[in-house]
């Protein structure tokens, strides 16, 4: 019997899937069904049939599942028209009904409860009746506990009022020995013992009578007998052996002997030689001890709690977006010293209004990052992985090309960061500055992209010879071997020469934008740190660099503008009458 899957609430609303016996629900594309919604784990759960049933099942997602609100902690069963929810999703689940389902028959009995005559039919066995458990005969008590005045078992009545010298009126033949009921007890029934009245040990009677006894009541003027005597008459154990209601608490008494043996046995552990010291020592130091440590533990927990609290809290609602003008997201996001903890994954969407194709390009920042920890996913299509930390993280700006196959230019596109190691460990990582440049990509065919892309090479090798004579001529050349790679890489069939040829010129004129962008951050910083009353010199380094990097494709304009931004607060510094620069 198949089954239905339809979106009733989600990104994918109306949308509907068929399946004959199992499908798996996730974020990425290997999935039956790819789950557009923030929530969504990379394979989040599957829907199966087992001996004509179906169920939905939780694969370990980070966000969990539903079936009909209530959280899926197993796999629990379907019926037709529940509801599966994935975060903000809703699939409704239908079972394909066009099948008839005929019942077997459940038994060989025909309509009117008599067997069935067929020789093939499955007969049950007929149960044997219960057999009665021959009597056994219960023990009579023996010399030890019972008085030689007390009657005998014989003479006792059953709960029949038969004494047991005669056959009782249920007509109890004699057993297999030859014995009557003139035997005593052994003609009883197995529960006759419960009605003879056997008396309690005499030696245990007479040692709680004996010792509770013997001991007067306190402040009656009667001296107390000799510690010799209360050793003998008032054993330690009596507690154990008598009944909690017929022992006089005041009778139980421990004698020095019992003490030491108790402080022997305390002095074999570690534990044991600290509760004698705590026992030893007065109820005042106690009291003094049990504050101190009071106090040290309050205190020990309240400093931990003052480390572990975060010193600085985000006001602001988390962004869960890219803005549509494209600009720069300064908040971190991951795992450790972010603004924003998201252990497992962090997700934005984004809109390309394009009425012509595009091709994106994300800028971010990372760090605290292994080989192959974090995924990057758009629109449930793997891009690759961040690269790992080298020696320069906090300046290192990362791009990775959004694929104009993969973006929506008319529809709202998901970016996923995702840490394939949390769940389960928790590792550190942090992804900030973070923004998506939309190139729009004119309509036009194959043979004009190629002419287009060889005219702005053409431009950059210009550029690029002249990169000594004008500031901003590196940077150029560098934007436009990009531009037209970027042009290329968005075009159906565009010729692999000027690809390979753009993105080489490309990669290889960003080391030496790098090395530019760092030997001015480092002029920078040394004017600040070693002479402090020299910023408007140091801030006029960081207002020139515009000049060498214009726009923000490469991080060194955003990291200027950001240490311009700290820079505000000095300016009253200076105002106020800080000394002349030298």
């Amino acid at each position: 019997m198949a089954f239905h899957l339809k979106v009733s609430k989600g990104a994918a609303s109306g949308e509907e899937y068929s399946f004959a016996d199992e499908a798996r629900l996730g974020r990425t594309a290997d999935n039956d069904v790819v789950v557009r919604d923030q929530a969504a784990s990379r394979s989040h759960a599957r829907v199966f049939e087992q001996d004509g049933r179906y169920f939905v099942e939780d694969l370990g997602s980070a966000n969990g599942t539903k079936l009909n609100n209530a959280a899926v902690k197993q796999a629990k069963e379907l019926k037709n028209g529940d509801s599966i929810i994935i975060g903000d999703t809703v699939f409704r689940f239908e079972l394909n009904l066009d099948q008839t389902m005929v019942p077997a028959a459940s038994s060989t009995m025909d309509e009117g409860g008599a067997e069935s005559d067929d020789p093939n039919a499955t007969r049950l066995p007929k149960r044997a009746a219960p057999v009665a458990p021959p009597k056994k005969a219960a023990a009579k008590p023996d010399s030890t506990n019972a008085d030689d005045d007390e009657p005998v078992a014989d003479d006792v009545p059953d709960a029949t009022g038969d004494t047991g010298d005669e056959p009782d009126s249920t007509g109890d033949e004699p057993d297999s020995t030859g014995d009557d009921a003139d035997d005593g007890i052994q003609g009883e029934s197995v529960n006759s013992t419960m009605f003879v009245n056997v008396p309690k040990p005499k030696a245990l009677e007479q040692r709680v009578s004996r010792g509770a006894a013997q001991r007067p009541p306190r402040g009656n003027g009667t001296e107390r007998p000799s510690r010799g005597a209360a050793a003998i008459e008032r054993p330690s154990r009596a507690r154990a052996i008598a009944p909690k209601d017929e022992v006089d608490e005041d009778a139980i008494e421990f004698t020095a002997a019992d003490r030491a043996r108790m402080r022997r046995q305390l002095n074999q552990s570690a534990g044991g030689r600290v509760q004698l010291l705590w026992q030893d020592l007065p109820k005042g130091a106690r009291a003094l001890l049990a504050i101190f440590g009071t106090l040290l533990l309050v205190g020990t927990v309240g400093l931990a709690g003052y480390v572990a609290w975060p010193r600085q809290r985000a006001t602001r609602p988390e962004p869960k977006s890219f803005p549509a003008d494209g600009a720069l997201i300064e908040d971190s996001f991951g795992s450790g010293d972010v603004t924003y903890a998201t252990s497992d994954q962090k997700g934005f969407t984004f809109a390309a209004m394009s009425p012509v194709r595009i091709v994106g390009v994300l800028h971010y920042q990372a760090a605290n990052i292994s080989a192959d920890e974090v995924t990057i996913n758009l629109n449930g299509q793997d891009l690759g992985v961040v690269p790992p930390d080298n020696i320069d993280v906090e300046s290192r700006e990362v791009e990775m090309v959004l694929p104009a196959a993969s973006l929506k230019p008319r529809d709202e596109n998901f970016i996923v960061f995702d840490n394939v190691r949390n769940p389960p460990g928790s590792d550190d990582w942090k992804i900030w500055n973070l923004w998506v440049e939309i190139i729009p990509v004119p309509e036009m065919s194959t043979e004009e992209a190629r002419r287009l892309a060889q005219t702005e090479i053409d431009k950059a090798t210009k550029d690029w010879e002249l990169r000594e004579v004008g500031a901003p001529n590196l940077f150029r050349a560098w934007k436009t071997y990009r531009e037209a790679w970027l042009l290329l890489e968005a075009t159906p069939d565009a010729p692999p020469e000027l690809i390979t040829l753009s993105r080489t010129r490309m990669k290889e004129i960003r080391p030496e934008l790098d090395r530019k962008c760092n030997a001015m951050i480092v002029k920078f910083k040394s004017i600040v740190n070693t002479r402090p009353d020299a910023f408007s010199e140091g801030r006029q380094v960081l207002e020139n660099i515009p000049e060498h990097f214009p726009t923000r494709e490469h991080p060194c304009f955003n990291f200027s503008r950001s240490l311009l931004r700290t820079m505000d607060g000095f300016d009253d510094f200076e105002a106020a009458g800080a000394p002349p620069t030298e």
